[in-house]
């Protein structure tokens, strides 16, 4: 069981929060099961991310409030991905950046759904048409969780957007917009959240490829703009999480579900984005 940080704690005013905002579809919100991790980890290190990390709090919903912390900054922990059962990226990163020596603590802020796409629900208003129903929500979640951290005595900087996206896309043939689409996206969410960005440099865009899984038939096209994006701006990473070789195909056991990162894929797809804010970004 976790806990609820604090919702006040005077020691902290005026302490920057180093917030890393967590987007995207299933892979981001977190469908590797728990069932299997002392099978791929040992029992010693699945109880370690079943406890969770006090070290880094999250603020999370997936699936409009399917799981979600209910407006609570609680400990990284395996059970906050699409079920209580089933976790992300989250686990790996807070994982990683618990055990690095930083100046500032670390909130994530994880709004995320499922079998979405760039098009439509996650449509940004540069790009035209109807705004996506999740940026518009993203706005009010991450904007109420900020206020959140100012009340508990922080100044939250977000140093970070972390974007697992782009399957649905892929798959629906919707790919040949999608490097007007992300790059709308980037720019309309370092617009809105202007007030928190950092001193001297732009919010950062931390972009991660999606998997050769047979599904996505364009994978290749929406990770070329992915890349393209990265190559046009400092601030803007790319994860190559095919040479990475994220494993896809082998859980649950039963059934593998190719859709989504095994165990040991949403770990290392945490620490692959942990290694870029920590190399880059947080301090």
């Amino acid at each position: 069981m976790v806990k609820a940080y604090d919702n006040l704690n005077k020691s902290n005013s005026n302490a920057e929060a180093q917030v890393i905002v967590l987007l995207g579809q299933s892979n981001a919100e977190g469908n590797s099961h728990n069932k299997h991790l002392a099978d791929k980890v040992g029992c010693e290190k699945a109880e370690e991310y079943m406890n969770g990390y006090e070290g880094v709090k999250i603020s999370y919903a997936n699936s409009e409030f399917v799981n979600t912390s209910e407006y609570k900054f609680v400990p990284v922990c395996a059970s906050q991905g699409y079920t209580l059962e089933r976790f992300g990226p989250e686990l790996g990163m807070a994982e990683k950046i618990v055990g690095a020596d930083l100046a500032h603590k670390v909130f994530i802020i994880k709004y995320t759904y499922g079998g979405t796409a760039i098009k439509d629900e996650w449509r940004p208003p540069s790009c035209g048409g109807a705004v996506g129903h999740l940026y518009t929500e993203t706005l009010d979640y991450v904007n109420t969780q900020c206020e959140l951290l100012r009340s508990m005595g922080y100044e939250p900087v977000i140093k970070a957007i972390c974007w697992m996206q782009g399957e649905s896309d892929a798959e629906r043939e919707n790919f040949e917009d999608y490097t007007f689409l992300e790059g709308g996206l980037k720019k309309d969410l370092r617009n809105a959240f202007e007030k928190y960005k950092p001193c001297g440099h732009e919010i950062a865009f931390v972009d991660a490829g999606i998997s050769d899984c047979p599904a996505w038939i364009e994978y290749i096209k929406v990770n070329n703009s992915k890349k393209e994006l990265a190559l046009e701006d400092e601030y803007h990473d790319y994860i190559d999480t095919i040479s990475e070789s994220l494993p896809y195909n082998e859980e649950p056991y039963e059934e593998p579900d190719i859709y989504h990162y095994d165990c040991l894929g949403s770990i290392k797809l945490g620490h692959l984005f942990a290694e870029v804010l920590l190399n880059k970004y947080l301090k």
